[in-house]
């Protein structure tokens, strides 16, 4: 009860502040701006990620399958059998 009771005393006393955020009120403009561009952030950074995490994850998949082939090719070649 005592923290509500702080709560709206602080309202009462500095309105300005409970405007403080892009989201409570009006704000000013450079607050629409930064509002705007941490939301395309936060919205761009987790499609980021997953890309590089997949990208990252065919790049290893790809040099794997490469050596893999070149072990092969290797061991048909010490084994005496022709390779196309």
């Amino acid at each position: 009860m005592m923290r509500i009771a702080m709560l709206l005393a602080a309202v009462a006393l500095f309105p300005g502040a409970a405007q403080a955020c892009a989201v409570c009120g009006p704000g000013t403009e450079e607050s629409r701006v930064a509002f705007i561009i941490t939301t395309g952030f936060m919205t761009a950074l987790p499609l980021a990620l997953i890309g590089g995490v997949v990208y990252a994850l065919r790049r290893r998949l790809a040099e794997m399958e490469r050596r893999s082939r070149a072990d092969r090719e290797a061991a048909l070649r010490a084994a005496g059998i022709p390779t196309a």
